[in-house]
């Protein structure tokens, strides 16, 4: 399957790479988990070096998929150090669902990436913002973990703005708020629940907060020289290497990256006049209007290799729409 996922289901809009479990209503957490192929567990099991006699390696461990067999090419998840304590996706997903769920329809996506390093939930949340006429950002909440330490356990609100399917990790900075809950794979789960329960009934409160924000990116008009200013910012044009003259390897590089800074931009420049949701009242010419053109450039437009669902909910693609989004608040005070 393309965009490096392994299994996946969804309900609504198809995603952009055309594959997936298509579902004709939201899942509760017994549905999601056989839709989204997570009814598997991992375990650890010893390294040895592959050479007569063997050495064992004392200080790591691979991760493996304990409902695939020995020689399976896709039973090795990773490799981790010691301490890591696996948090089990049946485990993980009760909590979550404790939190959200409650046996309730309101799985929209989920499933895991490549054999199943990283796994992903997406809840919708009662929740909405309603920025203009037309215009709904629906809010919903996250859970991601992985298998092989890339990604530590992972809860936090995400919007998505339901015109283009942009999605925003809802960013609260500037209040008491954390934006993400993390806790590490090691020690134990025992108080997870209870501390991400506790997360979430702070975060939800903070929701009215960002509704305010969007309307007054709404209300900011910008004229040309800003959103040209504001682009620049967000796909800055990288420094020339020192040794851009001396190595035609470095040199190369250089060029290729400078070519693609100047795609994004392009691109972008158009979704600020013609993307998605820019026919809706007062969005042209706004700053939610240019921010909404970069998110929409990292969701649908910015492929980053193939693993545009990863990068979108918590990869590159995310640090770069979080990038925007706190470009767009300084913005509301030029």
């Amino acid at each position: 399957m393309p965009a490096n996922v392994g299994e996946m289901f969804y309900y609504g809009p198809v995603p952009w790479h055309g594959q997936g479990r298509e579902l004709d209503q939201p899942a509760n957490m017994e549905e999601a988990i056989e839709a989204g192929g997570l009814d598997w567990e991992v375990e650890a099991v010893g390294l040895s070096t592959d050479e007569e006699p063997p050495s064992p390696v004392r200080t790591r461990f691979a991760m493996v998929r304990k409902d695939r067999s020995r020689g399976h090419p896709g039973r090795v998840l990773g490799v981790a150090h010691k301490e890591f304590n696996p948090l089990q996706n049946r485990e993980g997903i009760r909590i979550f669902d404790s939190v959200f769920g409650k046996g309730k329809r309101v799985y929209h996506t989920g499933g895991y990436l490549g054999s199943g390093e990283v796994i992903w939930l997406l809840a919708e949340l009662p929740k909405n913002i309603f920025v203009t006429p037309g215009d709904r950002v629906n809010t919903y909440a996250l859970f991601t973990n992985s298998h092989n330490g890339t990604i530590a356990v992972d809860f936090r609100l995400t919007t998505v703005r339901v015109v283009c399917r942009n999605t925003l990790c809802l960013a609260l900075k500037g209040s008491n708020t954390r934006d993400v809950f993390k806790h590490s794979h090691q020690g134990d789960y025992s108080e997870l629940e209870e501390k991400v329960a506790a997360f979430f009934a702070e975060t939800l409160r903070a929701v009215g907060e960002v509704e305010t924000r969007f309307k007054a990116m709404l209300d900011r008009k910008f004229d040309d020289d800003l959103i040209k200013a504001y682009i620049e910012s967000i796909f800055p044009v990288p420094a020339k290497p020192a040794k851009f003259d001396t190595s035609p390897m470095l040199a190369k590089l250089y060029t290729a990256r400078v070519k693609k800074v100047k795609a994004a931009r392009v691109t972008t420049a158009g979704l600020m006049n013609a993307g998605k949701g820019t026919d809706l009242p007062g969005v042209k010419g706004s700053l939610w209007g240019a921010l909404n053109a970069v998110l929409e450039y990292a969701d649908h437009y910015d492929r980053n290799g193939g693993t545009n669902i990863a990068s979108g909910l918590f990869g590159s693609g995310a640090l770069l729409k979080r990038k925007a989004f706190d470009l767009a608040l300084k913005c509301l005070f030029l």
